[in-house]
C-alpha cells in the first residue's frame, strides 16, 4: 500500500531499526517506546487487521516473540494487537513490550 508507514519501513523506503526478520514478519523498534523494550512484529503483507490475517501469521508472530524474550533474556512480556479504530497504523501489528513497570490501575 503506497501510504501505509508500515510497508514503506518494509520496503526500505522509509528508514527504521530493524532487530529481527523472518520470512512473513519484520520487527523493529517502535519509534515512541512505552516500554524500555517496545518492538514492533509486523506483517510484510499488508493486512488492516486481525480481521484479514492468515492463520498461520498469528503462529509466526508468537513463535518471534518468544525468539525475542530468550535472546533479550527477558522473564516475561506483553503482546497487543490494536484492530479497526483502535490501531493507530491500518497495517496490522503487534506490539512485544518487555521489561514494563507491572503498577496497574484496576
Amino acid at each position: 500500500m503506497k501510504d501505509c508507514i508500515f510497508c514503506n519501513i518494509i520496503s526500505g523506503k522509509v528508514p527504521a531499526e530493524i532487530e529481527k526478520e523472518s520470512e512473513k514478519i519484520v520487527v523493529f523498534k517502535d519509534k515512541f517506546p512505552k516500554a524500555p523494550v517496545h518492538l514492533l512484529l509486523v506483517p510484510k503483507k499488508h493486512y488492516r487487521d486481525i480481521t484479514e490475517a492468515d492463520g498461520d501469521i498469528w503462529e509466526e508472530i508468537r513463535s518471534l516473540a518468544v525468539e525475542l524474550a530468550k535472546e533479550k533474556k527477558m522473564t516475561g512480556f506483553r503482546l497487543v494487537h490494536n484492530a479497526g479504530a483502535a490501531a493507530m497504523v491500518q497495517h496490522m501489528h503487534v506490539h512485544f513490550l518487555g521489561e514494563v513497570l507491572m503498577e496497574r490501575e484496576l
